[in-house]
Formats: structure tokens, C-alpha cells, sequence
């Protein structure tokens, strides 16, 4: 008869706690894993109970003379979880905290930190005490937990029953926590604590949506049978599956343990891991806040759709495309470290422009890329047969080019006499709009003469080329990365790289309240239907609570739609994370706000030893560059992040970059200097903006720049500003 078979997992936290240790120790740990999965049950790893602890199955074991495993480890069974990895006295106050047990109505392994989440409520509510000796007793007896009535009062969560709030994930020892919740702060800070499975289904719940819709939305099904002894059962759930890596494989433990940090690569939340790991009858569309996971989901999606090809023998390749160049060279070096080699040689990256041009190029067409001199002399030249009589400037034809002959895609006159004009402020009769179709005409034969092509024009002669030529899709799937930023032309020309309508052809990922490019679009107008497949990330991993609110706050009063004729809402998003306020500090001279600026970078330095994590970004180039030379010149070590180079990691300098460049990367401290009126919004780029209209836009623009910037941090913002201060400042 053969031996059961072993399961040994390892615990998000666990690698948490190993990127922590010194290197020497992490070496033993490492040897330590090795002989522990070879035989868990060996005598010489002398299993120790944890004193006063809450689970009688967790137990500690001796790595070295001053570093504890703690395990949780079956009286009987074959299934084995490494938890946390610290210094003796650390592991068993990390062990007496915490429960690990299968949740009865999801069948998810789930690690409780009981302690914190009691003490999370108690300050928000005067049955604290009662809670707090429910759940001990209930832990104690290993027994369902009795509510206290007066829990009921005023919570956020009242009209849900104790299976649905467990189905959501809500582990049972917590529900009298969960139901003392009776605000939107104290919910705040008890998603720090509870597991992560169940923070989307809350948020959705205090934003007042029905718990049968939650559940709907959610995709939580309850199991048909669930053993609540049986951990190597709720292990495979996707819920556990975000937190808990089963090992099978040596070369992932020793890849995961080399690189700690890069959690990511394997652990996603199963709200992300159910978008990932799937066959979608058709596009999707995902929408999330800064710090969600979008890119993460995105790069994930593209791996598996690449994997799912080399599995099935497929052919064809994902292309994963985004917007700007910047962060398609990011992605790409990101991709390289969660892909095969294999997997790589499946995947394409570029950004959207770039592809296009290349695609043209190759089709034969001459393709060169714009610059200002050209441009003006083409309209300079176009301008010679506008008819005086309407009174219009060359200003006005270039604005009218550019919202509603581009942006709608007109080629001949009819189109352009049918185009829907709403916002442009000067009323065209449709005798006058015929008047000035020929400068459009005669612009675009400039253009053409010289290899010149707009971007929106490249793309729409891109998508007749492929639709021409009747072939094969170009690409078994196409990723799409800040999708927000993309135009009607963009998504035109993606519909025609994957060919009509198909399983997985489109994964599109963005979030508007991030637009600092594009327009709202619909994508259903653009050949991509979306119905039954649109899903949105709610939880932020990477800010804190605080600098999201601020963040959030610069954004009030504006209105975000959802890509596809719908709105998104910015209060069903919540970070898991707790820090401080965002700093904001204005003075009178532009000198002293130099002096706070160097003198903070200095502290900062003193503190961390080094300001590699640490970025001053500027609202333009220019900016940049005065900043370059004051910090050099106060003796700062800087690298300045260009647009066409990714970030490198191992430079100790200290950071800076234009606000737009800073999309896509993470810091732990933003420094936000000289955001004065004249900066935010760019008055020089506003005044460029004749009518209501447009400039309206392009405030939101610069509203969302802001948001994006403020959210690259981890930790703290640091925003300062000399003189009138920008209007969209959040005063903390």
C-alpha cells in the first residue's frame, strides 16, 4: 500500500516574513524547507504547541538557535502550511494571534489575525467587550460564534445572514467583528485585518449594492460539500490558491525565495485570479484605481493566454499593447520575470503607435513621424484655398480637424457633413461645413506628399489594410494595457488584429478616473461588445487609505465613465493599507520652498539610507531639469527617468521624472514640488484652448495627472508649491 501523499504549502505571509530576514538566515530557512518537505514528520524537528495560543493546530519549529517556523500542523493527515518565519520571541506572538482554519460555507484556508480585527472595532463600537468574549469563547470551543444582538445596531452589514457574509469569505470567528461595523472608517480599518478574499464582497456592501447582487457579481458559489478538516481540499479553492502556494515544483520555491518581494508573480487575489485563469466567450473589460492590480492581471492574462497556446499547440501570438512607450518598456521587462522563455517568444509588446508605424512600413507606405515644422508648413499651405468669407482662422480649422474629423474618423466631405459637433462653440450651417471641407483636403494631401501620417489616420488605414487583405487574424489575442487613453481608432484597429468576434480575443484593462490622454469612448461603437463580461478591481494593494482619499478627493465633482456608456463610481475602492496623511506645505518664496524641498530629501536619506525608492516628479520637463540641477548642485545622487528607458532598480539615486512619466512605476515616498497656478493646470497648454469645452477637458486632463502622480506612492506624498497654489490641491 503506498504512503498518503504529502501537501505542503507555503503562506503570502511566510514569504513576507522571509524577505525580512538577514541574507545568512534566509539561507538556513531555505535548507530548513528543503529537509522539512523531504519527511514533516520527522522526530528531529521538534514541534512545539504556542502557549496561550488561539489554534491548537499551529505550532512552532526550530530552524536555528534564534529563528521559529511556525506551522500549521495536523494531529493526523498528510497536509502541512508554513506560515511565518521569525526570531523566536516575533514567531510565537505571531502564532498566539492568529487562527488557520477552513471556512464551513466557502471552503477557503484562511489565517485570521483575531486579535487586530477585535481591537479594530472596539474603538468604533460600545459592544467591543461583548464581541471580543463571543469570539474567544467560540475559538476556545472550536463552536460557531454567537452574535451579541447589540452588534445588529447600526451595522453596515445587518441585512446579511451569516452564510452569505461567509460565502463572501468573512471567516466565521470574525462575523461578530464584521457586524459591529456601522461606518465607512471603521470598515477602513477592519480590511486591514480580515482575510483579503472577502474585502471586495464588504466594500460592495457599504456602497449599499444588495448581498444577492454581491454574490452574483462576485461569482461566489458555494461548494457542494465541504470538509472542514480536509486543508488540502481548501487549498486548491482559487480563494486559498491567493494565498497559499502549494509546493510541487523546485525551481518555483527557489525562484520565490530569491526573490521575495516579487510576491506578485504568483499570488493574486481571487478576484484577479478568477479574470486571469479563464475562457471568456468573448472581450473583456476590466476597470480598476490606481493600485488594483490592472497591469499585474493584464501581464498575468497574457502569460496564460500565451501558455494556453503552447499547450494546445496552437499558433499565433498575444499582443500586449498599451498606450505609451514608456510603459510598454516597463511591462516588457516585467514580463520577463513571471514568463518562460517559451512563454516570451509568445508575446509581442509594444505600444500601440509603434506597432503601426512598423505595420505601414512593412505594407510598403512611406512613414515618417511628425514634427511641428512639418505640421505647421502642411496647414500653412492647406490654409491658402479657406474661403475669407466665413471669417474662421487657421486655429479654428486645426481645433475642428482635430475633435470631430479625427476624432470620428471622417474621409470625404458626406462624412464630415454628418459628424456630430456637440462642444465645438461655433455653429457650422451645412452649405459652411462644405465650404470648409476643401482645407481638410488639402491638409491631408500636404500630409501624404510628405510620408506625414496623424496617429488616428495611421490606424484607420492600418485597419482597411488588414480587412483588405483577408487573412487569418494577425494575433490569437490581444492584451490592452491604460486602455482609458485610447481612441475610437485604437480600439477599431484592435477589433481588426483579432478578426470577428471570438473566445478570448480581447482583454482590455483601464481606469478612467487615470485619463490623461484620450476621451470617452464606447466600445461597443467600436465593434467590441463587452455585455456580461465587464468586472472591476476594487481593492488598492499598493497606496495607503489616506493618500487614495486625498488622491480621490482631487478628482470631486467630476464625473468618469466606465468605457462603454455607463459611469464608475470612485467609492467602491478601498486600500488595505494604513499610513500618513500626504503632506502639503506652501510658501511665499519659491527659495524656501527650495530649502524645504533639500532639507526633507535629506532627512529622508539620514532615515533610509538611500533615496533609490524616492521620486520627485514635476508637472514638465523643463521643471525636471531646474530640479536636476538644484538637487545635484545640494550634492544629491539623481537619475532621471526618461521616456523610452525603463526604471532600474539597483541604482541607488534618487528619482525624478515628468508626472506623465511616473505613470506605471511605484515608489515608496512622491515628492510633488512647484505646483503652483501656473503649473496645474498648465496655464501656457490652457490658453491654447480657445473654447469651454476643450479647456474643460483639459482641466480633468490635468485633474486625473495629478491623481495618477499622488498615487505612484506607497507610503507618503509630499506636495509643495510656492506663491497661488494649484486649485486642484486637496488641502490634508
Amino acid at each position: 500500500m503506498s504512503e498518503p501523499r504529502l501537501t505542503v504549502a507555503l503562506s503570502n505571509d511566510f514569504f513576507k516574513a522571509f524577505g525580512r530576514l538577514p541574507e545568512k538566515a534566509q539561507g538556513k530557512v531555505a535548507t530548513f524547507i528543503s529537509r522539512f518537505r523531504d519527511n514533516p514528520r520527522s522526530p528531529g524537528l521538534n514541534y512545539e504547541r504556542i502557549e496561550g495560543g488561539k489554534d491548537p493546530f499551529i505550532r512552532s519549529v526550530r530552524v536555528d538557535q534564534d529563528i521559529r517556523c511556525i506551522v500549521r500542523a495536523p494531529d493526523t493527515g498528510d497536509t502541512y502550511v508554513l506560515l511565518w518565519i521569525d526570531k523566536h520571541d516575533d514567531a510565537y506572538q505571531w502564532a498566539r494571534r492568529r487562527t488557520c482554519h477552513v471556512n464551513r460555507v466557502s471552503g477557503a484556508l484562511q489565517v485570521v489575525d483575531v486579535e487586530a480585527a477585535e481591537m479594530a472595532v472596539t474603538a468604533e463600537t460600545a459592544v467591543g467587550d461583548a464581541i471580543a468574549a463571543a469570539v474567544s469563547e467560540a475559538l476556545a470551543n472550536q463552536a460557531p460564534v454567537v452574535q451579541p444582538v447589540q452588534a445588529q445596531v447600526g451595522s453596515l452589514f445587518a441585512h446579511c445572514s451569516d452564510d452569505q457574509l461567509m460565502l463572501l469569505g468573512v471567516p466565521e470567528a470574525l462575523l461578530p467583528a464584521v457586524r459591529a461595523v456601522s461606518s465607512d472608517e471603521a470598515l477602513g480599518r477592519l480590511i486591514e485585518w480580515v482575510p483579503q478574499d472577502c474585502v471586495d464582497g464588504l466594500i460592495l456592501l457599504a456602497d449599499g449594492k444588495p448581498i444577492e447582487a454581491v454574490i452574483e457579481e462576485l461569482e461566489r458559489q458555494r461548494p457542494a460539500a465541504i470538509d472542514p478538516t480536509d486543508v488540502a481540499a481548501a487549498l486548491e479553492t482559487p480563494e486559498s490558491k491567493a494565498e497559499f502556494l502549494v509546493i510541487t515544483d523546485d525551481d518555483v520555491l527557489e525562484a520565490m525565495l530569491s526573490a521575495p518581494l516579487e510576491r506578485w508573480r504568483v499570488f493574486l487575489h481571487p478576484s484577479q485570479r478568477r479574470l486571469v485563469e479563464r475562457q471568456w466567450s468573448g472581450a473583456v473589460r476590466v476597470l480598476g484605481g490606481a493600485g488594483t492590480g490592472k497591469t499585474v492581471v493584464a501581464m498575468h492574462r497574457a502569460r496564460w493566454l500565451a501558455n494556453e497556446l503552447i499547450k494546445t499547440g496552437a499558433p499565433g501570438r498575444v499582443l500586449f499593447t498599451t498606450f505609451t512607450r514608456n510603459l510598454a518598456t516597463d511591462i516588457r521587462a516585467n514580463l520577463t520575470k513571471i514568463c518562460s522563455p517559451e512563454e516570451l517568444q509568445r508575446i509581442e509588446v509594444i505600444h500601440l503607435d509603434g506597432w503601426v508605424m512598423t505595420f505601414l512600413k512593412g505594407q510598403g507606405l512611406q512613414v515618417r513621424v511628425f514634427n511641428e515644422e512639418a505640421r505647421d508648413s502642411c496647414w500653412s499651405l492647406a490654409m491658402d484655398v479657406a474661403e475669407t468669407s466665413l471669417g474662421l482662422d487657421e486655429r479654428f480649422y486645426r481645433e475642428e480637424w482635430k475633435d470631430v474629423v479625427l476624432a470620428q474618423g471622417c474621409r470625404s466631405r458626406d462624412e464630415y457633413l454628418m459628424a456630430r459637433r456637440v462642444g465645438r462653440g461655433t455653429r457650422l450651417s451645412r452649405p459652411q461645413r462644405a465650404q470648409i471641407w476643401p482645407v481638410f483636403d488639402a491638409v491631408r494631401a500636404e500630409f501624404r506628399q510628405r510620408g506625414l501620417w496623424e496617429p488616428e489616420e495611421a490606424k484607420q488605414i492600418a485597419s482597411d489594410l488588414i480587412h483588405k487583405a483577408n487573412q487569418p487574424p494577425l494575433y490569437a489575442a490581444v492584451v490592452v494595457d491604460e486602455a482609458q487613453d485610447l481612441d475610437v481608432a485604437s480600439f477599431s484597429l484592435l477589433r481588426a488584429l483579432v478578426g470577428e468576434p471570438r473566445a478570448n480575443d480581447l482583454f482590455i484593462v483601464g481606469d478612467p478616473h487615470q485619463r490623461i490622454y484620450g476621451k470617452p469612448l464606447v466600445l461597443s461603437r467600436c465593434g467590441i461588445d463587452i455585455r456580461g463580461r465587464a468586472r472591476k478591481l476594487r481593492i488598492n494593494y499598493r497606496t495607503t487609505e489616506e493618500t487614495r482619499a486625498w488622491a480621490t478627493a482631487v478628482l470631486h465633482g467630476l464625473d468618469f465613465d466606465d468605457l462603454d456608456g455607463g459611469t464608475d463610481p470612485a467609492s467602491d475602492t478601498r486600500s488595505l493599507l494604513h499610513g500618513d496623511q500626504p503632506l502639503v506645505q506652501g510658501f511665499e518664496d519659491p527659495a524656501d520652498e527650495q530649502t524645504f524641498l533639500v532639507s526633507t530629501l535629506r532627512q529622508l536619506r539620514e532615515e533610509q539610507q538611500s533615496l533609490a525608492s524616492t521620486c520627485v516628479a514635476a508637472r514638465t520637463n523643463k521643471a525636471v531639469e531646474k530640479l536636476e540641477a538644484l538637487l545635484k548642485g545640494e550634492g544629491f545622487a539623481t537619475r532621471v527617468i526618461k521616456a523610452e528607458e525603463s526604471d532600474d532598480p539597483s541604482d541607488p539615486a534618487l528619482r525624478l521624472a515628468t508626472m506623465h512619466r511616473v505613470k506605471g512605476l511605484e515608489f515608496d515616498q512622491v515628492f510633488l514640488p512647484t505646483l503652483d497656478a501656473s503649473q496645474m493646470p498648465l496655464q501656457v497648454e490652457l490658453k491654447k484652448r480657445p473654447d469651454a469645452l476643450s479647456r474643460e477637458l483639459f482641466e480633468q486632463q490635468e485633474r486625473s495627472l495629478l491623481h495618477v502622480a499622488a498615487t505612484r506612492a506607497k507610503k507618503r506624498v509630499v506636495v509643495s508649491y510656492s506663491g497661488k497654489a494649484s486649485p486642484f490641491i486637496c488641502q490634508s
